[in-house]
């Protein structure tokens, strides 16, 4: 992989994406543009800096970031640009004092009453624990999707897509890879009570230090029957089968399970099912695994000052963008925010955390588990409409099988002061859902 051509990928997708919204006729209909710059000054305080067992240590770190948020709005159109670079300043491990970049580019055009296209393109570069090895690794972390959706029914859809991502290190290592990720979904009832999902997608890996290049294909189909006009009943199957130099493998999962949707932007599907592994190397052993298929978001506003929101997800995959190298994923993540205005200016929040990352390949060796407990509260001020102050706790408990890595506990109280002039306005409504996961899993 060379860097060059990654950066000229950015060059082209985001010129791809000008050209797009503003050479396109009558897309930008009665134009407005926002530009909101941010500061904001964060100290922090770890008891557990290196996340060790024992031997804990405790340090002070001052975090400076500044950014800006441009935005192009029209009728039918839009385009936001963000850009933060930040810079942590350590007391006591100076070595680790650096330079963060976190940029992102979103665009969407509504093509035309149900037809729409998206471009996005996410990029960080900082310097964070890998975790693999928990060492601090400096890389270059992005992700790019395009994709175009068309409704032709009240439940019918249609969808292609296409993600490109990276992640480069400075000092290459097993987890530096390049992917390409293509995928099509289908949704169509045929009756009012019966209806199908349809799901392909196809993925190449290639990794910067090892000659396996794994290729993926994937598919799902599930049969659905509408019980009432909230809740469903499923059955389905999807199977999995990578090729890649480590031996073949192959899934073969059925389930069944049901699907809630009260409102548009809330619901819980949840299955039941088997994961059945055959893999080609001689040396792996074939397999089976009960999987809990789950996805969940909901709010509950239980009065006009308190909101209690819950999510969680599950999923597989061959290879994780945290942890390239470690093969066959399957990760469980829930968590849950409590929020009530104490006063007009003044916010309380309790959050939790639960995820679950196993890595199982045999064919490579792995085997490895790990599980993080999250808990959280905060405190937040707003005395001026452009001025915050935030105040938090968070306790980490990690607990790992793998040898090369530590149980540890850590605790870590952060003060944050932020100045911004106004709100972000976004295209539409906002995504909720992502906004809680950020606030309670990054």
């Amino acid at each position: 992989m060379k860097f060059l051509s990654k950066n000229m990928f950015l060059k082209i997708s985001f010129l791809s994406l000008l050209i797009i919204l503003f050479l396109s006729p009558s897309v930008f209909a009665e134009v407005r543009t926002q530009f909101i710059p941010t500061v904001s000054i964060t100290e922090e305080y770890t008891d557990n800096y290196h996340q060790t067992q024992n031997n804990k240590d405790d340090e002070f770190s001052t975090i400076y970031t500044t950014g800006f948020s441009f935005g192009v709005i029209g009728k039918n159109a839009n385009i936001f640009l963000d850009y933060n670079p930040g810079y942590t300043d350590y007391l006591e491990n100076d070595e680790n004092d650096s330079w963060s970049h976190e940029a992102s580019l979103e665009g969407q055009i509504q093509m035309s009453e149900h037809t729409s296209f998206t471009l996005s393109e996410s990029f960080v570069r900082d310097l964070s624990r890998s975790v693999r090895t928990n060492a601090w690794e400096e890389h270059d972390a992005n992700t790019a999707t395009a994709a175009i959706s068309h409704e032709f029914g009240e439940r019918d859809s249609i969808g292609v897509d296409y993600t490109y991502s990276f992640d480069n290190y400075n000092d290459s290592n097993a987890d530096e890879y390049e992917s390409h990720n293509p995928s099509a979904s289908l949704s169509y009832w045929f009756t009012p009570q019966y209806g199908f999902d349809l799901n392909a997608a196809y993925e190449k890996t290639t990794f910067d230090i090892s000659t396996d290049e794994p290729e993926t294909w994937s598919g799902d189909a599930r049969l659905l029957r509408s019980i009432t006009r909230h809740f469903d009943i499923y059955i389905s199957y999807a199977h999995t089968y990578t090729d890649q130099d480590s031996g073949d493998h192959t899934i073969y999962h059925p389930s069944i399970g049901f699907d809630w949707q009260p409102t548009e932007d809330s619901g819980i599907s949840m299955g039941a099912g088997v994961l059945f592994h055959k893999w080609d190397d001689q040396s792996s052993e074939d397999s089976e695994n009960f999987f809990t298929d789950f996805d969940i978001y909901k709010d509950f506003n239980f009065s006009r000052r308190g909101t209690f929101s819950v999510t969680g997800s599950s999923g597989y995959a061959e290879t994780s963008g945290d942890a390239a190298s470690m093969g066959f994923t399957i990760s469980y993540e829930a968590g849950c925010l409590l929020s009530y205005e104490l006063t007009r200016r003044l916010t309380a929040e309790l959050d939790a955390t639960y995820a679950i990352e196993q890595y199982d390949d045999p064919s490579i060796g792995s085997d490895r588990q790990d599980n993080t407990l999250g808990l959280g509260a905060a405190l937040s001020w707003s005395p001026l409409q452009w001025l915050s102050f935030n105040l938090s706790y968070t306790f980490t408990d990690f607990d790992t099988n793998d040898g090369t890595r530590e149980d540890y506990q850590e605790n870590v109280g952060t003060f944050t002061i932020s100045m911004t002039p106004s709100q972000a306005v976004r295209f539409g409504e906002p995504d909720s859902r992502s906004e809680l996961e950020n606030r309670l899993f990054d």
